[in-house]
């Protein structure tokens, strides 16, 4: 029998035992039209909840070829719409989203899954 995570719960265990508080500044990508160069524009800072935990930056060796994996990990709200390459600001130090994916309530053997309830997010330090 699977039990759903419902987004009101993630939130409330967030908002109520483990929650961090973060700024965020979202950034859009835009490509030239004539050379195809990519743009990144920063937008405006908020402050969001999310669980954040620093980690060490390493490989992971069972995967085809070499995943990287990010100096910390964070799961936040789907409402605050965390994407990749927002600007993470904890403790004076600013991180990089390089991965950000929505996860699901529940998912079925048929593949079917529920609304997003959160997002997780691998966090580079930004150079």
């Amino acid at each position: 029998m699977q039990y759903p995570l419902l987004a009101t719960e993630f939130n409330s265990v967030l908002d109520e035992f483990f929650g961090r508080q973060v700024t965020r500044i979202p950034v859009t990508r835009a490509y030239s039209n004539v050379t195809g160069e990519e743009t990144l524009t920063e937008g405006t800072s908020g402050t969001i909840k999310c669980y954040f935990v620093r980690t060490d930056q390493t490989f992971d060796f069972r995967e085809y070829g070499f995943k990287e994996k990010g100096e910390a990990l964070m799961l936040s709200k789907a409402a605050d719409s965390v994407k990749k390459d927002d600007l993470i600001t904890v403790d004076s130090v600013t991180f990089r989203v390089r991965e950000a994916y929505g996860v699901p309530g529940t998912l079925d053997s048929a593949g079917s899954s529920s609304a997003f309830v959160y997002v997780c997010c691998n966090l580079f330090i930004e150079r």
